[in-house]
């Protein structure tokens, strides 16, 4: 069982990954955007699915805060996003996200393989 957080404006949106990530078997928390970057920092969860276009912080600016800080530069981060500009998509992927999701091409039911897929690769090797 992994720890996910969900850093998402849209909380119907986010309420609806949350249930179909759980049903996997992991903990999910849903995260404000203004706190993610410390929520990530004190929690380090197992992996952060990341919206970029939200209210108060641009995800990009808090993808760039975690991989950044050495404490959590290792924790995987998933863009979930609307965005579909290249150069948006561009510069995630340079400040350090595992992957990206487009909302609109991507339903609730697709999250749960791709959590599952990314915490297989990116899990720490067992002694």
């Amino acid at each position: 069982m992994a720890r996910v957080f969900i850093v998402e404006d849209d909380l119907t949106l986010a309420a609806i990954y949350k249930q179909k990530i759980e049903e996997g078997g992991h903990t999910v928390s849903i995260v404000e955007d203004s706190k993610a970057v410390t929520t990530v920092a004190a929690a380090k969860p197992d992996l952060v699915i990341l919206d970029i276009l939200m209210p108060n912080v641009n995800g990009l600016d808090i993808l760039r805060e975690i991989k950044a800080n050495a404490q959590t530069s290792l924790i995987p981060v998933l863009l979930l996003t609307n965005v579909a500009e290249d150069a948006s998509v561009a510069q995630g992927l340079q400040y350090g996200a595992y992957g990206y999701l487009l909302k609109s091409e991507t339903t609730p039911n697709q999250v749960l393989p791709r959590v599952n897929m990314i915490l297989e690769e990116t899990k720490p090797p067992t002694p």
